[in-house]
């Protein structure tokens, strides 16, 4: 081997030595995107619970004296507290699964409410209010889906909100 066979090599050198640093940036760069999308998701999933359990205690601190509230407000409690937090496969359907319930569940809630507080003349507090008011707290999930044309998709960093 001579001396100048170093040489021979040393674009290709460059070119790995390059390609290394790049899929290193890409894979620090990956990781954080994925760790924000994930709390991100996970805050929109119990953002709403959250505000059941918190409309829950206002009814409990009210004394309605209904016992058709206290019973479903109670339900809500015992539903919410079946709840895993954990992120795996039979914890998210069962979170689909409880979450149709809770919401028929809470939109019973709110009607009692209402007819109990038909005297008052304020707007009606509905379940598509709170719903409301939880996807403008916790923002929409974006998602990035790279189309044939590419040369004018975002990254998902270019997509993600300031939260």
């Amino acid at each position: 081997m001579s001396e100048f066979d170093e040489l021979l090599h040393l674009e290709e050198d460059f070119y790995n030595e390059g390609y290394q640093e790049g899929h290193n940036e890409n894979l620090k760069s990956n990781f954080l995107e994925g760790k924000q999308f994930g709390l991100q998701v996970g805050f929109q999933r119990f953002v709403l619970l959250g505000q059941m359990v918190g409309i829950c205690d206002v009814l409990d601190s009210m004394n309605l004296q209904s016992s058709a509230l206290s019973k479903n407000v109670q339900s809500i409690r015992d539903l919410i507290s079946k709840i895993g937090m954990t992120n795996d496969d039979e914890n998210v359907e069962e979170l689909e699964k409880i979450m149709i319930k809770l919401k028929n569940k809470f939109r019973t809630i709110m009607i009692t409410f209402q007819r109990i507080m038909k005297k008052d003349k304020r707007e009606p507090f509905t379940f598509e209010i709170i719903e409301e008011i939880s996807r403008i707290i916790a923002g929409e999930v974006q998602g990035f889906v790279e189309d044939e044309d590419v040369s004018e998709a975002k990254t998902s960093q270019d997509q993600a909100q300031a939260w």
